[in-house]
């Protein structure tokens, strides 16, 4: 990277808000376990199209302003925010939770042994069986996915500012086919003969999710282009972002659901709805929110939100994990609140942060960077949105 590049503007707000959608993910699992949440709206499950979208645009954010080192170091940067808090989670899961509730257990592909390797790998996305696709530690089927599309960025961001249009639209058709594909196949007697579901062929699927990291480099295009530099008052960017934030809470919690109801026995477009249908909504407040310039972008600017959105990935790894280990691994007779819940998941998903995932990125990362090349916090600490 040369010298005279700017320095990558550290978007703080975009750091917390993704702490926000690890605890989405968090509060809709911990329902699977404790009544604590009961009631919460099912679209909280989008948090992951959350992360998808802010991965998009981060990795433009920073990789427009500075050269990655060649391909290879770029994909072995990528697995270094992802790989060691990914092994740690496993290592905790075999460690503390009850064998019989680690993972599913079958034959031939669906083998432990079989989704152990899939898992370590991160290759488990590309199957479209739940068996495989949730084994383990279910949640990293999105790294898995997330993978899929650090291979793509490279390719994706050339020429992203004058073609970004084209990228949107060709992975739309792309995400539109796969889904429309997988729900014939999955009639057809051979995809019955294997077990294929619609819905699980689709979920994980790099093809159909492709279009949220797309959604996310193509919002970072038009943020660059229009919304950056666009001189407002600190009122009116505190009245753009406050409602940014009310539609996005208003759709998790209402909308969403209202609008798909329309699309009544569509089995497709349900699927894409009821998988992705939020992206747009994350989209809006994304861009309306990653400059901080109004009263709800110095909220997370808070060094407290930051921190949590530094934490987040391990916050997201480990969070199922411990559920299993209150639910199945103690005894039934103890009360599990959400305090000591929530205080032990932030405890592990610092110490994760500060002990591995930190050390393990500066150990691994394919080169060191000089001081004067020394870039703000955030192409650090959001690269690894997953």
């Amino acid at each position: 990277m040369s010298t005279n590049r700017k320095p990558i503007e550290n978007l703080k707000p975009l750091t917390s808000l993704r702490f926000f959608a690890a605890f989405m993910i968090v509060v809709w699992h911990s329902v699977m376990f404790y009544p604590w949440f009961a009631g919460v709206p099912s679209f909280l499950t989008h948090g992951v199209s959350f992360f998808f979208v802010l991965s998009g645009f981060i990795l433009t954010h920073v990789y427009t302003s500075k050269k990655p080192s060649g391909y290879f170091g770029f994909i072995r940067d990528r697995l270094a925010r992802l790989w060691p808090v990914h092994i740690f989670a496993l290592c905790f899961l075999v460690m503390f939770v009850r064998p019989d509730a680690i993972t599913f257990d079958g034959e031939g592909l669906f083998a432990k042994s079989v989704q152990l390797a899939l898992n370590l790998t991160l290759m488990q996305s590309i199957f479209p069986f739940d068996k495989i696709m949730f084994s383990w530690n279910a949640v990293s089927w999105s790294i898995s996915t997330e993978v899929f599309f650090y291979l793509a960025f490279p390719f994706l961001v050339i020429g992203i500012r004058k073609n970004w249009a084209i990228k949107l639209l060709v992975a739309i058709f792309i995400s539109t086919a796969f889904v429309f594909a997988m729900t014939a196949f999955s009639k057809t007697q051979t995809g019955q003969e294997v077990g294929i579901n619609m819905f699980y062929a689709a979920y994980s699927n790099p093809l159909f999710r492709g279009v949220e990291f797309v959604l996310g480099m193509s919002l970072w295009v038009v943020w660059d282009k229009y919304i950056r530099n666009y001189e407002a008052s600190y009122l009116v960017w505190s009245a753009v972002e406050i409602v940014a934030v009310l539609f996005a809470a208003w759709w998790i919690c209402y909308g969403a659901e209202h609008a798909i109801s329309y699309l009544g026995d569509f089995e497709s477009p349900r699927l894409m709805a009821n998988t992705m249908g939020s992206a747009w909504v994350f989209a809006i407040l994304i861009g309306a929110v990653a400059s901080g310039r109004g009263v709800v972008g110095s909220i997370l600017s808070n060094r407290v939100l930051v921190y949590l959105g530094e934490i987040s990935f391990s916050i997201y790894m480990i969070h199922q994990v411990l559920l299993k280990v209150f639910a199945y691994s103690f005894s039934k007779d103890l009360q599990v609140t959400p305090l000591m819940y929530f205080s032990a998941l932030l405890f592990l998903a610092s110490a994760s942060y500060l002990m591995i995932e930190k050390p393990a990125q500066r150990l691994l990362r394919s080169n060191k960077k000089p001081k004067e090349q020394e870039v703000a916090t955030q192409g650090a600490q959001l690269q690894n949105v997953s």
